[in-house]
């Protein structure tokens, strides 16, 4: 079975171990960062097992936090396989690029109760896609928008841009803003089912600002849908 790799989003969360942030990564040194979830449920998977393969690394494990957070860091830069398992489900990652002085994101989705290997490529184009699952706490009136941030060239996640979920209907048009986090995530609960755009803009010095939209997404009750904005940062 193949699955697209999703780059899930979620509000700001604790990191996946206590360590400052300025220790994960040197001058000569990155890290690989991300978060382990289900794909029908969205719920963080804590204890996942996860080791990386690559020509400059030997025995460097960890596992998932209660959160699902998960940090491999000091890695000398080079193209890494990450090997995940969780409740005999393999997993991997392949084509995975770190460089030094840089946090590479990957994030981790699991289909529990269907066990069937998972394999993927860091730079697959179906992370682009929109995903949906259905968290079990929603009520019928109630819906999830969230997402990350990504820059489309080096893939590398994007701080602080705006983002922005725009709804036309019946009641007139409903806007709420909010700023993708420290692992370029963001997230709107408590959102009405309809139609909405979603957009992100981020100011670079000298160049002004850069916005990708996507528009005409169906949000279901009872549903959360992942929504990955994709912004050209060089042109």
């Amino acid at each position: 079975m193949i699955l697209a790799l999703v780059l899930a989003g979620c509000t700001a969360a604790p990191r996946a171990t206590a360590t400052p942030a300025d220790t994960r990564v040197t001058r000569t040194t990155g890290a690989i960062i991300g978060l382990a979830r289900d794909h029908d449920t969205g719920d963080p998977i804590a204890l996942a097992e996860i080791r990386l393969a690559g020509k400059t690394v030997h025995h460097v494990r960890t596992t998932t936090n209660d959160t699902g957070h998960y940090l491999l860091e000091r890695l000398p830069p080079g193209t890494y396989t990450l090997l995940a398992e969780f409740a005999g489900q393999p997993l991997e990652v392949h084509d995975i690029a770190v460089k030094a002085n840089d946090l590479t994101h990957v994030d981790l989705v699991f289909t529990l109760g269907r066990p069937d290997p998972i394999r993927v490529s860091y730079g697959d184009p179906k992370k682009s896609q929109i995903d949906r699952y259905r968290p079990p706490h929603l009520g019928e009136g109630t819906a999830i928008i969230e997402g990350t941030v990504n820059d489309l060239q080096t893939h590398e996640r994007v701080i602080g841009a705006v983002v922005t979920v725009v709804s036309y209907g019946p009641a007139g048009t409903q806007t709420e803003m909010t700023v993708s986090d420290d692992d370029g995530r963001y997230k709107f609960e408590n959102v009405t089912p309809g139609t909405y755009a979603v957009s992100a803009y981020y100011s670079v010095s000298g160049r002004g600002q850069i916005e990708v939209r996507r528009s005409d997404i169906a949000v279901a009750g009872k549903e959360a849908v992942i929504v990955p904005l994709w912004i050209e940062m060089i042109r």
